[in-house]
């Protein structure tokens, strides 16, 4: 994977002049910056085979060292706390994924998901990480004895939760949503709700949540263009069809964004037998309608990458994605480089 920075011509500094004007200086030194953001925007190209990797500087990626050997980390989702603080969910596995398709076991008769949580600095270096602890949960709720998969981290209503496809494993595989909430510590599943699926279908992931004052929702589908609200009360938002959706599945959380809501999407492509995902970001109205999909993009290469967290944060936003079911990682994007995105 190559996420060595694209050289570009450097932006030369005016010489300082005796009696220079501070605000002037300011606004020279603001501007230089807007350049520096419209070049990297402006060098994504056409419609293609964007990878932000080849475009962006190497320092935008952070990569999550999880202590959870011989488990391998994989799909993040990072959010943004009551404080601008940042945290991350890290999905932890026990199968190596293949480079064309299926799941090789670690020595474990079944597959088995841990979850772990990790505070992250502006610099989106990983602080402090904590296993999260949901034994209790698995032992007592057979949907999920198997490991809660996927999950997309938010805070909602004084607490951090987190919505995670369960997952029981056997003759009859079966994956139920589940919208698990951390006691006040933030590292143990205190509530575990599971959230039937709307068409009594057996197999559930990828519920996209967009969390507001008062107010729990989710993205459902895209084409059809489904969603539903959870809290205060639970019924259907919006039932439509976005047609350059069809085939793409959830995703990030849903977040605000210029006066609408914002989220990441996927698509699943097998070509001669090889798997690779392509992202999309995707503007949604307050009915969680898709009104926009922005073009399309990889992280770091056409390969298995899986985006299931964006927050806005430092006047930007950090997207996390997964590659491969073994690697983490967290990238930041400018206001110009979303906006470019969405074009």
């Amino acid at each position: 994977m190559n996420v060595e920075a694209t050289r570009r011509r450097a932006v030369p500094k005016a010489p300082r002049q005796e009696g220079a004007d501070p605000a002037r200086e300011a606004g020279a030194a603001r501007a230089a910056e807007g350049w520096r953001e419209g070049c990297a925007a402006a060098s994504f190209g056409q419609e293609g085979g964007l990878i932000l990797g080849e475009r962006l500087p190497a320092g935008r990626f952070v990569r999550l060292e999880v202590p959870c050997f011989p488990m391998l980390p994989c799909n993040p989702s990072v959010a943004v706390g009551p404080g601008g603080e940042l945290r991350c969910l890290v999905r932890a596995v026990n199968y190596e994924l293949g480079e064309e398709d299926g799941i090789w076991f670690r020595g474990d008769p079944a597959p088995n998901t841990v979850n772990w949580i990790a505070d992250v600095g502006d610099d989106l270096a990983p602080g402090r990480m904590f296993r999260v602890d949901d034994a209790a949960q698995r032992a007592a709720r057979l949907p999920c004895r198997d490991g809660l998969e996927d999950g997309r981290l938010f805070w909602f209503r004084g607490r951090w939760r987190f919505t995670a496809s369960g997952l029981h494993y056997g003759p009859r595989v079966r994956t139920t949503m589940a919208l698990c909430t951390l006691d006040e510590g933030g590292t143990r599943v205190e509530e575990l709700e599971f959230l039937q699926s709307p068409h009594g279908r057996e197999m559930e992931k990828n519920w996209m949540p967009r969390a507001e004052e008062g107010r729990l929702s989710f993205v459902y589908t895209h084409h059809p263009a489904e969603s539903y609200t959870l809290w205060p009360t639970r019924g259907r938002l919006w039932l439509g069809s976005h047609q350059p959706l069809h085939g793409w599945s959830g995703g990030s959380q849903v977040i605000p964004h210029g006066g609408a809501w914002l989220g990441v999407v996927h698509q699943r492509r097998k070509e001669r037998n090889r798997v690779y995902y392509a992202h999309r970001l995707v503007r949604y109205d307050d009915n969680l309608e898709p009104t926009h999909a922005g073009r399309e993009f990889y992280f770091l290469g056409r390969q298995v990458e899986f985006c299931a967290g964006l927050a806005a944060h430092d006047g930007g936003h950090v997207l996390s994605f997964g590659v491969k079911d073994r690697e983490a990682w967290l990238v930041r994007l400018t206001p110009a480089e979303i906006e470019a995105l969405l074009a």
